[in-house]
């Protein structure tokens, strides 16, 4: 084996020896750049794939959720306002970083979303919806206990008029837990955090996570993985916003009759407490017709005393209503006196009465109404009427203070100017002008080559001879071919004939 070796390498020199110096040069340039490519392959190969995971991030929060990926010792790269991390690694973060309620600005991203030509505004969004909600199904079922996940999300609809009320996106979880398994408050909360952070404009308190048993685990759910005072900052708010809107609603179905539903915008705002106070009241009840308790002991003391002095003028009894004294007159010899002092004890009734008030006190309303000054019909005493309209709703209780209530007029944009088309519908009216222009450019192609053919020669056949002529099928021209296969491609496979005429119009 050796020996075979060793003839191997002897030819090798030989012929590497027999080469010229151009062609040493030229094997030595194909070799290392043999080598350089192998080496790139390999580096490629081995090198883990990165993903963003999180986009949109401000210069805090790009430092905060790398620490936090440092801390969990997760590879991470910053790009611009982006995070990526290896793909095998790419749930654990999100999960992770949800649970620590990071970021606090920017959005999750996903991927997985395709597009095709011809597709509407309103089926990418479906699209990318659909791939959204899945990702974040398997990403929640990565979770330690979760077997599996289902993600749904609502996205508010477009409103057509400015002065409808607009409803928030709102996204529900289905977890279907291990045996024995209970999520924590952190683990919940994570997964709010996780949905929300996904869906632009969505709050963690519109995500709500249910198990298969139906029992609700968002409730009560609030930051950091506890009830705090976060949590009920949430639910006081969500009061507000609800009583808010109650009330805007109900003014709205009242103005529509007055000026038309274009023709008004109203905007509440409730001055609302949620400070819960007990009041405990000690009251003391007098006995009946007196300005006193009941006489539960009373004690008489008398003493009497005597003098060898000299007295003088007849005495006084003393200012205690309580004392009776007695002196002798002037001019005896012994002076006598008594004192008598009596000790009274009450005892009175009492009463406790404890309070606790409502922890919701509604103190007044804010209301702004703007109309449509462009409307001829709203005329000054229109607007005191609708005043009025808004005070009689608006009420008034003990409870509440003031309320302030502003009705102005002011020129309304055209609402059909602000509403933009339909993007699907923008989309097939190009589409169909785009088969339109691309059946005329073909057409008149076709009526030119026809044109520029040359005319056939004139044979002239003596009289009296025939000329028959075979009934041959002409065979076809490549424009007429060319014209048949678009014929057969646009009846049966319209789809495609119209992403041909795109690709023509767009090069």
């Amino acid at each position: 084996m050796n020996e075979a070796l060793r003839n191997i390498w002897t030819q090798a020199r030989g012929k590497w020896a027999g080469l010229p110096a151009r062609s040493r040069r030229n094997v030595i340039i194909a070799a290392a750049a043999l080598l350089a490519a192998l080496l790139v392959v390999v580096f490629a190969a081995t090198r883990p794939h990165y993903v963003t995971i999180m986009e949109g991030l401000d210069d805090k929060s790009l430092g905060q959720v790398q620490q936090e990926l440092d801390t969990l010792k997760i590879p991470n790269e910053i790009q611009g306002t982006a995070v990526l991390v290896p793909a095998r690694y790419a749930d654990e973060a999100r999960i992770q970083l949800a649970m620590a309620g990071l970021p606090q600005s920017g959005y999750d991203a996903y991927s997985g979303v395709t597009t095709s030509l011809g597709e509407t505004q309103d089926e990418f969004n479906l699209q990318v919806l659909n791939a959204l909600q899945q990702s974040l199904s398997t990403t929640i079922s990565d979770i330690n206990g979760v077997e599996s996940a289902q993600v749904h999300i609502v996205m508010p609809q477009q409103q057509l008029f400015v002065t409808q009320p607009t409803t928030d996106a709102k996204a529900s979880v289905f977890v279907d837990l291990g045996p024995g398994v209970q999520l924590s408050s952190a683990q919940v909360y994570g997964i709010q955090q996780l949905v929300a952070h996904s869906v632009p404009g969505l709050t963690v308190g519109n995500v709500t996570v249910v198990d298969q048993y139906g029992n609700v685990l968002s409730s009560d759910v609030a930051q950091g993985g506890s009830s705090s005072a976060v949590g009920a900052a949430s639910s006081e708010l969500a009061m507000r916003e609800k009583l808010e809107n109650d009330l805007q609603q109900t003014l709205i179905s009242g103005l529509q009759q007055i000026v038309g539903a274009e023709n008004a915008v109203v905007v509440v705002h409730a001055n609302v407490t949620f400070n819960q106070t007990q009041t405990t009241t000690h009251t003391l009840i007098n006995a009946p017709g007196s300005n006193t308790g009941f006489i539960t002991s009373q004690e008489v003391q008398k003493s009497q005393s005597s003098s060898g002095s000299p007295g003088g003028a007849a005495g006084q009894a003393g200012s205690n209503p309580n004392l009776n004294s007695t002196y002798a007159a002037a001019g005896g010899a012994v002076t006598n006196s008594t004192t008598s002092n009596t000790i009274t004890n009450y005892a009175y009734s009492y009463q406790n009465q404890q309070t606790t008030v409502d922890p919701m006190q509604v103190l007044g309303y804010s209301v702004g109404v703007l109309l449509n000054s462009n409307d001829k019909n709203i005329t000054p005493a229109v607007e005191a009427q609708i005043r009025n309209f808004v005070q009689s709703v608006l009420g008034t209780t003990p409870s509440q203070g003031k309320n302030v209530v502003s009705v102005s007029a002011v020129p309304f944009a055209n609402p059909m100017q602000a509403v933009p088309a339909a993007p699907g519908a923008r989309t097939w009216v190009y589409a169909l002008g785009g088969l339109l222009l691309g059946a005329l450019v073909v057409a008149g192609y076709l009526v030119f080559r026809r044109r520029r053919q040359p005319a056939g020669e004139v044979i002239e056949i003596p009289a009296g001879e025939t000329f028959e002529q075979p009934l041959e099928e002409l065979p076809l021209t490549q424009e007429e071919v060319l014209r048949n296969q678009l014929i057969q491609l646009a009846q049966h496979r319209p789809d495609d004939f119209a992403s041909l005429l795109r690709t023509w119009l767009s090069e």
